[in-house]
């Protein structure tokens, strides 16, 4: 039916220019229509059903282009039937713009029109969709969703993030083809900003030992946690700041398919400078978190401790959608994680002796 209804509008539109179409659907989302200071898009379980139908070749061309391509956006309303709303598209991102088959993307949506919808409050919204069309594929990207998820456990500030599939037709030339995608939409900069009165830094590049100091150590932990190296709070990679009224400046990091968690076929070990930093694969972990006052590591060390049942519990969102076996084998290497920051000795070696000083 999904597909029907996509290709009926495709059809409509023969005789304009091609543009690609964005077909959003939603089940059984009646009941948090009705919740109140909810933002309904990342509050839904289970995931949110959409549609996308688009051309991957417009899609990389419009990286480079500030302008969006006009679409369209249907989705089902509380009521069971079809609304829709004009939108744009376009590309965004770098690795995976380039060398994934299906890019990430920025969808942009009109304020007056959608008030009242499963996108309201939502400007502008980040969707990740798996890299490639290989077997696995959508299991990445569930594991990704549980970094977003295991972050939320350890501060208040985050990137808000909601599980999504997608019913996707590609547009080539005069032929289609479909595929069954998980996705993950992220809520925009400018909006995670607003929800603490924060001022967004784009494009700075920034001193880390100016940030504040338990938020910068608890991101250093939770990026060693996940055993992800690939990011840089000094240049801004994979990562956003913002300033809070207080005037102290936080960190928020995003992107961690590269990271031992989620450890895609297609990981490679980051690049400082030029040179690969001394570990064999993503799998092994490497603290790579400023050096700070040993009170406040402590303080931080013992904040991990306390929430490692929940944390551990975090994995368990995906039940159903991951095999048992893959949810064990998370918990299994974020078991070890704890097991290194509790042990005195093993604490010392692998994360006090590696702090740095230098980025």
């Amino acid at each position: 039916m999904l597909n029907f209804l996509i290709m009926k509008q495709h059809i409509s539109f023969k005789i304009m220019r091609t543009v690609p179409v964005i077909c959003f659907f939603t089940c059984s989302i009646q009941s948090v229509f009705g919740q109140i200071n909810t933002d309904l898009l990342f509050d839904i379980h289970p995931p949110l059903e959409i549609g996308l139908h688009f051309s991957i070749k417009e899609i990389r061309k419009s990286k480079e282009d500030s302008a969006y391509i006009n679409n369209i956006l249907y989705y089902q309303n509380a009521s069971g039937s079809y609304d829709s709303l004009k939108i744009g598209i376009k590309g965004r991102g770098n690795f995976r713009m380039q060398g994934c088959y299906f890019p990430p993307l920025w969808i942009k949506l009109p304020k007056k029109k959608i008030t009242g919808t499963v996108f309201e409050g939502n400007k502008k919204l980040k969707l990740v969709l798996p890299c490639d069309n290989k077997p696995g594929n959508n299991a990445l990207i569930l594991k990704e969703y549980l970094c977003y998820k295991l972050y939320e456990v350890i501060t208040p500030y985050f990137f808000k993030s909601g599980l999504t599939n997608i019913d996707f037709t590609e547009l080539r030339g005069k032929t289609v083809k479909h595929f069954q995608l998980k996705g993950i939409f992220i809520e925009d900069l400018e909006k995670m900003a607003q929800r603490f009165q924060a001022r967004p830094l784009e494009q700075v590049k920034f001193d880390p030992m100016a940030l504040q100091d338990t938020g910068a150590l608890r991101f250093a932990f939770f990026q060693y946690m996940i055993a992800n190296t690939d990011w840089s709070r000094k240049y801004q990679h994979n990562t956003k700041l913002i300033r809070l009224s207080s005037g102290d400046y936080i960190s928020i990091p995003y992107d961690f398919d590269m990271s031992g968690v989620v450890d895609a076929p297609y990981s490679l070990v980051s690049l400082v400078g030029d040179e690969e930093l001394n570990i064999k694969n993503v799998r092994e972990r490497l603290y790579r978190g400023w050096c700070r006052s040993e009170a406040v590591t402590q303080f931080v060390r013992n904040e991990f401790l306390s929430k490692q049942a929940e944390l551990l519990s975090i994995p368990d969102m995906v039940a159903g959608e991951l095999p048992d076996k893959e949810i064990k084998a998370i918990k299994d290497y974020l078991k070890f994680f704890f097991e290194t920051i509790k042990d005195e000795d093993s604490f010392k070696e692998n994360i006090i002796d590696q702090c740095r000083n230098a980025d």
